[in-house]
């Protein structure tokens, strides 16, 4: 991940990036109710390797535990950003109320990674992830960080149309998927020299691209949203060269069905305020619609607590640093927690959905 968004930086400063106009978003998705995604799909989860220089595959897996308060997030990447293809990065944060934020990264050489010819599952060197039934399990072991989790299913795969964003002039493409939208969470994390038990949600999604690094996304906005009943998603991005437009993923599910989905809805950033220590402001307030014919979800999310925020570029060296800040002076991102209302209305039907999640939010500094 880390090779990757260097190369993205020194590219985005040094190329100057296409029209927008020629974008297509997830093709064949129709706004709205939901029918047809009823099982945990194992094709959404196996790997998709391609021989592009520019391949880059993750399953990113975020797991909210809200006693005691800990956000664990598992990011496996595959990409050929090497000399050789196949290699693969897994990073792991572990952020809690006290303030401790701790990233782990390990680096595995192709000979070191190893996928399942059958099912779904990935060695690289002494992690895994894989799926079993109805159950996938994440075992992570770092030198700062250790972790084995479970996610029982309770929500079917789902994947927006053909799941790609495409540029058609170029023929880049991102493709994403949703193996696990919702499950429920249950483990141990080792951290600072303390195991601890945990048992909360999260969810698992499964992109891979063929994307020139002119294509980075600078902006996203992402909330993980889950009651006893219900689960509500959002991830949102955008970059300099889309011109204002943002790719969109909004899903709605309850145990075993997904009920409703829209790429085309309003998400606004509200209350901006100044974050101690950083230049980037954050919303702490986002209000969402999103409407498709007699069939609509209502409703706002508020930010409670930042528990994570640091500034993407200064984990570079410095020479990556000034080119990348031809683009982009600064790029921040906080992960927070958060309560959310929402009206669902579907089938004549109306509920209140509410309770409590997590979020992410990143926003960069354009340059002048």
């Amino acid at each position: 991940m880390v090779k990757n968004r260097i190369l993205a930086m020194l590219a985005a400063a040094m190329i100057v990036a296409a029209s927008a106009g020629d974008v297509v978003f997830f093709q064949g998705h129709r706004n709205g109710k939901v029918e047809g995604f009823d099982k945990t799909d194992v094709n959404m989860f196996r790997a998709q390797p391609l021989g592009s220089k520019y391949y880059n595959e993750v399953w990113f897996h975020e797991t909210q535990f809200a006693d005691p308060g800990i956000m664990v997030i598992v990011n496996v990447q595959l990409h050929n950003m090497g000399l050789g293809s196949g290699y693969c990065d897994i990073a792991t944060t572990v952020s809690d109320p006290a303030g401790v934020v701790l990233l782990d990264r390990s680096s595995m050489d192709p000979e070191d990674v190893k996928i399942d010819k059958e099912g779904f599952g990935i060695s690289a060197g002494p992690h895994r992830i894989e799926l079993k039934g109805n159950q996938y399990f994440i075992k992570y072991r770092g030198a700062d960080i250790q972790t084995d989790l479970v996610y029982n299913i309770l929500a079917p795969s789902f994947q927006q149309g053909d799941g790609k964003i495409v540029f058609q002039k170029s023929g880049d493409f991102v493709r994403y998927n949703f193996p696990i939208p919702w499950a429920t969470v249950t483990g141990t994390v080792t951290y600072n020299g303390k195991t601890v038990k945990l048992s909360g949600v999260g969810s698992m999604n499964h992109d891979w691209q063929i994307l020139s690094p002119t294509r980075y996304m600078t902006d996203w906005r992402a909330v993980w949203l889950y009651t006893p009943d219900a689960t509500i998603s959002m991830v949102r991005s955008s970059s300099r060269d889309l011109e204002g437009k943002w790719s969109q993923r909004l899903m709605v599910a309850e145990p075993g069905k997904i009920l409703f989905s829209s790429h085309d809805y309003t998400f606004s950033d509200l209350d901006m305020k100044p974050v101690p220590g950083s230049k980037v402001p954050c919303a702490m307030r986002y209000h969402v619609e999103a409407v498709e014919g007699d069939d609509w979800l209502k409703g706002e999310v508020k930010v409670t607590r930042i528990q994570e925020q640091g500034n993407i570029l200064a984990a570079y060296p410095a020479i990556i640093r000034k080119l990348a800040e031809l683009v982009v002076s600064e790029t921040w991102s906080y992960r927070f927690w958060c309560e959310f209302n929402f009206q669902f209305h579907q089938d004549g039907k109306t509920r209140t959905i509410k309770g409590s999640g997590t979020g992410n939010y990143v926003n960069s500094l354009k340059s002048g």
